[in-house]
């Protein structure tokens, strides 16, 4: 399993907060150009298909965006207010480097608020809300900032990529990068040696906040098979409780089945089939109810078998999210297989597990 960690790292280095997705999508674009030719819509998802005019028809599938933050004012004094875009947590801002993403092009600042020595020992016990909070630029006025910054301009953590200990990486673009790397992997891994069926990786858009670039394609397509990929989060770290997560979810054990609502059973059976029968390493977590992903929107045709899986990561929408690629790699992997067995004239209705 050769992980393409130049792939990975250039897909995390550009912004793409919700609503503002397109330098992610050229990434995408680019890449998919190699094997196939790209499609796109005015919301932004962007796709393609192998083999176009097979059947039946298997969509894999991940949110291209990621949580960030907007410009809302700038006083006087050139001080800027933000809200967020997506799930940020404000207690992770304060006395950080984050990046305006303005007309002229990035914008450092820092996130300001008033400091603790200043405060009654009420206040320095409670997070502050994001109206408490403030970006500093350097600037000395309203109107030296707006040269920098406009309203509307998004706002993300620096892109970052650091290597750490038994080939784990830390990015903040790993929700949901690390989907989007799966799809665009599974399409060239089934282009290497395809099969009747076709099959398309499609890049989703505004998944963290209203899920509407999977809604779009919901109404737009109605395949036979939708693989949806996230993140989910790992069990294998301090803060969490393996109890309430479903099940163990370990770096570095293989994507994670999400067994439940979210997944048509008879596929999810033929995932652990495919995953015994090519070696590759999976995990499976309970899931009783929502996945908070696009799984439920491409659901809601009423007429595709879903599969819903999952890579793990620690850290979940922070500065810098924690994951292991081989993981991804492995995902990509799953995702090509099960679309030559589906090639294979599977369906739900029929499908009966191989000895």
């Amino acid at each position: 399993m050769a992980t393409d960690l130049d792939f990975l790292r250039e897909l995390c280095a550009a912004p793409a907060p919700t609503g503002f997705e397109a330098p992610a999508q050229e990434v995408v674009r680019r890449r998919l150009a190699g094997i196939a030719s790209p499609q796109g819509d005015p919301l932004g998802n962007v796709w393609a298909d192998v083999v176009a005019d097979g059947s039946p028809h298997v969509v894999v599938t991940a949110h291209n965006d990621q949580i960030g933050l907007i410009v809302t004012y700038v006083d006087e004094q050139g001080f800027v207010s933000f809200d967020k875009i997506g799930g940020v947590d404000a207690q992770l801002l304060p006395g950080r480097n984050l990046v305006v993403h303005g007309p002229g092009g990035p914008v450092n600042a820092v996130v300001g608020r008033r400091p603790s020595h200043k405060m009654t020992k009420e206040e320095r016990a409670k997070a502050p809300d994001l109206h408490e909070q403030w970006l500093d630029l350097g600037a000395a006025s309203r109107d030296e900032a707006l040269e920098l910054v406009q309203i509307g301009d998004p706002i993300t953590f620096p892109a970052g990529f650091l290597s750490l200990a038994n080939g784990r990486y830390a990015s903040p673009g790993f929700d949901n990068r690390a989907g989007v790397y799966v799809c665009v992997r599974a399409l060239e891994h089934y282009a290497a040696a395809p099969a009747a069926a076709k099959l398309t990786a499609l890049a989703t858009v505004h998944e963290e906040t209203t899920f509407m670039g999977a809604k779009a394609m919901a109404l737009r397509w109605r395949p036979d098979v939708v693989i949806v990929v996230d993140v989910d989060f790992a069990s294998d770290d301090p803060g969490m409780d393996v109890k309430k997560l479903g099940g163990e979810v370990k770096l570095g054990a293989g994507p994670v089945l999400h067994r439940g609502a979210a997944s048509n059973q008879a596929l999810l059976a033929l995932a652990r089939e495919v995953a015994a029968a090519e070696g590759i390493p999976v995990q499976v977590k309970a899931l009783p109810g929502r996945t908070s992903t696009d799984a439920e929107e491409l659901m809601a045709s009423g007429q595709t078998a879903t599969l819903s899986f999952s890579i793990p990561v620690r850290n979940m929408h922070s500065a810098f999210e924690v994951m292991q690629p081989d993981d991804a790699e492995a995902g990509a992997l799953l995702a090509a297989a099960i679309a030559r067995r589906v090639a294979e004239g599977w369906t739900a209705e029929s499908y009966v597990p191989r000895a």
